[in-house]
């Protein structure tokens, strides 16, 4: 097979998968031809000795030229008597159906005194019978002397049968005399024409069919069920929305070449600096053409409407649960609207971006429950609206919400009382004031100097500390906190007296007395990043350690650390029995960093230097003896 009809076959392959028309006739280019042919003539019959596969001669001896380059039919005609050579091939034209015709046509014969230019190229749809033409019509017919010269020239034309047509008749005539005319075709190609049919819709680009558009809204055109078309036409005209009058030109986009899908009406008459403005009525006329029908139109409507803006604010409202968390309520301040209430969880206090906590609610008023002030939160709230009169686009507002929220009955105090005991040593128990919402209590008793005694933590509203000295002063610290509030405090001063009365031999008595304490910026931060993290538990568990521990060779009510406050870069000593020789000492901070500290260990004391890098605060020193006992007492470095 040669390079011809390989591209032949090619082209007739992607014809039929792509669905594209198909060329009705076979071997039309003559490059499927029987090579063992001395003549390369056309028979008369297909079953004759035929040369070219699919063609036939019906008058004369027409013959193949060009083989092999280039191979194409060659026929000519002469004399007065209407003799001519043709050539015939099947095709079965359906009347009424509109076909499109190309072929390329040359006659070479300029200069040829026994030529005629004036000879005629005709191809028609014909009919036979017993070997004549029963009836015919012409589908081309143009003079011969248009075509002179060595170069192919191209035709293309329509043609719609007026009755059914079985077979294609193709050439030349000259009856001027004794000259004769003669002609040269090839790539002969007659496709049926698909019906035309026009159709579209506008749509958004949310693929949204609409025929009212908000102002600066995308409008597309989908024309994807118009049919048949190679090229399409749109122009646009409008008038005032409500108007009756005539509509008025706007502007054009003139022909385009292609199928009519999905276009995008702004965009492209925004190139001829044409905007679809609000408060009009347009009008777009679309018209499809084809190689048989060169105009059908279809004209539809969109209104563009203006843009109103909603009021999107809206009112929020904390509290906190009685479970201990934030519940939040938000209201609209426009009910007369669609609303779109979204919860979003983000790394830092901002409201952008963020993970969406549960699901998307609607109405005018919603609550989002159990939350907590250690994470960031914002509230975004969407409102539009529907209308045949205006457009009510997206307007959106948020907020973030606070990260403390108190509540009515706030209260961090508490009362003492003292048990009974006769053997010098007192206990003192606590119970905390009821707060309406669910709280976590941390308790401590300090000495004068702010070393710790003991504590506990996290969970119960009363305590009971024991192994105090009479008449000694001490403080206790009771702190709450819950997933609304961050932690807050009160101290009191305290000691326990021994009441001398003939009644009452070797009672006792509570006297106390307020703690004016007011925390610094810098301990406020420090303990709650301590309660935040959760190292607060693990402190509160060496509390329980130390209190619970039976190694007595050092009595922690006799241990006494001072400076406290201490000044950093100035030593601090701890005085005390030390009869377990000491492992280690570090310094932790409220968040749970811990560094060690080199100390030197005297008989009854301990000398610890503090580095003047250290950053004033609330610390705890801990101390590890070799028996794995740990000693925790609170310092305040200046």
């Amino acid at each position: 097979m040669n390079f011809k009809n390989i591209l032949m076959l090619f082209f007739t392959i992607v014809s039929v998968n792509l669905g594209v028309a198909q060329n009705l006739v076979t071997n039309g280019d003559f490059s499927n031809y029987n090579t063992n042919c001395n003549d390369y003539s056309f028979a008369f019959t297909t079953t004759s000795n035929n040369c070219v596969p699919n063609w036939n001669s019906f008058s004369g001896s027409p013959s193949l030229h060009g083989v092999s380059s280039n191979p194409h039919a060659w026929m000519w005609s002469g004399g007065s008597t209407n003799h001519y050579e043709s050539i015939q091939t099947p095709i079965a034209f359906e009347t009424g159906k509109c076909y499109a015709v190309s072929f390329k046509v040359r006659t070479n014969d300029r200069g040829n005194q026994d030529i005629s230019d004036h000879g005629t190229i005709n191809v028609r749809a014909v009919n036979f019978q017993n070997g004549t033409i029963l009836n015919e019509q012409t589908i081309f017919s143009n003079t011969i002397g248009t075509y002179l010269g060595n170069n192919w020239h191209l035709v293309t034309t329509t043609f719609t049968p007026n009755a059914n047509y079985a077979r294609l008749l193709i050439n030349p005539l000259y009856t001027g005399g004794v000259k004769q005319a003669e002609m040269a075709i090839d790539n002969i190609v007659i496709e049926e024409s698909q019906s035309l049919s026009v159709d579209f819709h506008f749509e958004d680009t949310d693929a949204n069919t609409k025929d009212a558009f908000c102002d600066g809204e995308t409008i597309l055109l989908n024309g994807s069920a118009s049919q048949g078309e190679v090229r399409y036409f749109i122009d646009a005209w409008r008038r005032p929305t409500g108007s009756t009058g005539s509509f008025q030109y706007v502007s054009g986009l003139g022909w385009t070449t292609g199928q009519l899908q999905t276009v995008n009406l702004t965009t492209l008459f925004a190139g001829n600096n044409v905007n679809f403005e609000a408060g009009y009525e347009y009008e777009i006329k679309v018209a499809l053409g084809n190689d048989c029908i060169g105009w059908l139109p279809l004209t539809k409507r969109f209104t563009v409407l203006p843009n109103v803006g909603l009021d999107s604010n809206f009112i929020m409202n904390t509290s906190c649960a009685g479970n201990g968390t934030i519940t939040v309520q938000v209201t609209a301040t426009n009910p007369n609207a669609y609303q779109w209430w979204g919860l979003f969880e983000t790394p830092t206090s901002i409201a952008n971006g963020g993970t969406q906590i549960g699901p998307i609610q609607g109405g005018t008023t919603v609550t989002f429950s159990g939350l907590s002030r250690t994470k960031n939160y914002y509230i975004k709230h969407g409102v539009w609206k529907d209308s045949d009169e205006n457009c009510y686009p997206w307007q959106e507002t948020r907020k973030i919400i606070p990260s403390s929220v108190s509540w009515a009955g706030y209260t961090t105090d508490f009362a003492l009382s003292v048990s009974s005991n006769f053997n010098g040593q007192v206990s003192v128990n606590v119970q905390a004031d009821s707060n309406p919402v669910s709280v976590y209590h941390g308790w401590q008793v300090y000495d004068v100097n702010h070393n710790v005694i003991s504590g506990f933590c996290c969970n119960s509203d009363i305590a009971s500390f024991q192994g105090l000295l009479i008449n000694t002063w001490y403080y206790v610290k009771h702190g709450i906190w819950n997933d609304c509030k961050e932690w807050q405090e009160t101290r009191k001063y305290f000691r326990v007296q021994i009441q001398e009365s003939e009644n009452n031999i070797g009672g006792f008595i509570l006297e106390t007395k307020e703690y004016p304490f007011e925390p610094d910026s810098a301990y406020t931060k420090e303990i709650n990043e301590l309660v935040n993290s959760g190292t607060i538990y693990e402190l509160y568990e060496e509390y329980e350690r130390e209190n619970s521990s039976d190694d007595k060779n050092t009595d922690l009510s006799k241990l006494e650390m001072y400076p406290n406050p201490v000044q950093s870069g100035n030593t601090l000593t701890i005085s005390g029995s030390f009869n377990d020789p000491i492992k280690s000492i570090e310094l932790v901070e409220l968040s749970g960093k811990s560094t060690s500290l080199s100390f030197s260990v005297q008989k009854e004391s301990i000398q610890l230097e503090i580095d003047s890098r250290v950053s004033k605060g609330m610390y705890f020193v801990r101390i590890i003896r070799n028996s794995g006992e740990v000693i925790t007492q609170q310092l305040a470095i200046q």
